[in-house]
């Protein structure tokens, strides 16, 4: 027996819709009141008080008490330099028998050994001036400053539409069995 069969396979569709996050984050309100600092100073001047005696005193500036005191020891240094000198040569004299030479050496020594000087060279003043300050006070007086800050944080903004997945029949199955008659040939 002769058959026709023809059969649709069943076709499932699906249709995707992607999910969709929108994230927008609004930005922070904020109000600042500022206090500016204040400062408030008061100053006395510096007094500078300089001293330059000593430096003036090496140089031969004196006044004239030092300048009396200092030539009444220069007179008593030389004063017992020449008494030394003279109770030398005498007891020199006196001993004459020792040294033969002692009134040729003492005349030398008179005539020109006592005025020998010795040279050097000296940077005057050597000293320094003496410096001293009086006053000078800074009185500061500082207010500090604020600053108030008043800040109001806004929360995200979320839009999230979710996916979906549909799935349908596209397509139904089907079977069609036909029955195809055949001719008899009864002739012979």
């Amino acid at each position: 027996m002769p058959f026709r069969i023809e059969t649709q396979p069943a076709l499932i569709g699906i249709q995707t819709t992607n999910a969709k996050l929108d994230i927008e984050q609004p930005k922070a309100d904020m109000n600042m009141n500022i206090e500016h600092p204040k400062i408030e100073m008061h100053t006395e001047h510096v007094k500078v008080q300089i001293d330059q005696y000593p430096c003036f005193a090496e140089a031969g500036l004196k006044n004239y008490r030092d300048l009396t005191k200092d030539n009444i020891e220069f007179a008593k240094q030389k004063m017992s330099e020449t008494i030394d000198r003279i109770a030398r040569q005498g007891n020199e004299m006196m001993n004459i028998h020792e040294n033969e030479n002692a009134l040729a050496d003492q005349a030398i020594e008179n005539a020109y050994l006592i005025f020998q000087k010795e040279w050097n060279i000296g940077f005057i003043p050597t000293s320094r001036p003496s410096i001293d300050f009086k006053g000078g006070t800074v009185d500061i007086q500082v207010k500090e400053g604020k600053v108030n800050m008043d800040v109001k944080v806004n929360k995200p903004i979320v839009d999230y539409t979710p996916g979906k997945v549909d799935i349908y029949l596209r397509q139904k199955n089907s079977i069609h069995i036909e029955y195809i008659k055949e001719k008899f040939n009864q002739l012979g």
